[in-house]
């Protein structure tokens, strides 16, 4: 039984962030990897490359060295080998991101989505951000702001399963159905 890109990427993450933790490489373990899923999801011709049958072993290596040793941590770069050798390099973006979610979760930081009508400042965002985290009981928040006109107003905010609307366009749906029933 084979298993899904999810099972492979959180064994391999789980792995990869014990051995860094038991090194003290934690942050220059995943600087390394976010580095490599930036050119991994830049260049989608190399994943293509690395994974393809029309290269030989030997032109994939060459193509794969440079990465391996551009990263600082020999365990971030054992891990990218044996996942090229076990023909699994193509879920290395789902590994690094799986290694951030455990990261994340240790360290009481959680990922937002904020859709906004007007582009926000950075005071804006701090100070959603700060709420956020009242709100959620985490340390710290990251924002991913988009800005979406059709809200009219106010914003809506993802953040771990939790939505939370204050765009002026619900509140005019939420009038429209209150004033028609």
């Amino acid at each position: 039984m084979s298993l899904s890109k999810l099972d492979v990427a959180k064994r391999y993450s789980k792995a990869l962030y014990e051995t860094l933790s038991a090194n003290n490489q934690i942050s220059a373990g995943q600087a390394d990897l976010n580095a490599l899923k930036s050119v991994f999801t830049a260049n989608p011709t190399l994943v293509q490359a690395l994974t393809s049958v029309g290269l030989t072993h030997s032109q994939k290596v060459a193509l794969l060295n440079p990465l391996l040793t551009a990263a600082d941590t020999p365990s971030v770069s054992k891990m990218v080998q044996m996942l090229f050798d076990y023909g699994r390099i193509d879920d290395l973006v789902a590994v690094v991101d799986q290694f951030n979610d455990r990261y994340n979760d240790e360290h009481g930081i959680v990922r937002a989505t904020v859709a906004t009508a007007v582009p926000l400042d950075a005071l804006q965002q701090a100070k959603i951000a700060q709420a956020l985290s009242k709100r959620l009981q985490v340390q710290h928040v990251n924002l991913d702001v988009n800005v979406d006109p059709s809200l009219i107003g106010g914003l809506v905010v993802h953040s771990a399963g939790v939505v939370f609307d204050g765009s002026v366009r619900t509140k005019i749906q939420q009038m429209r159905q209150l004033l028609l029933s």
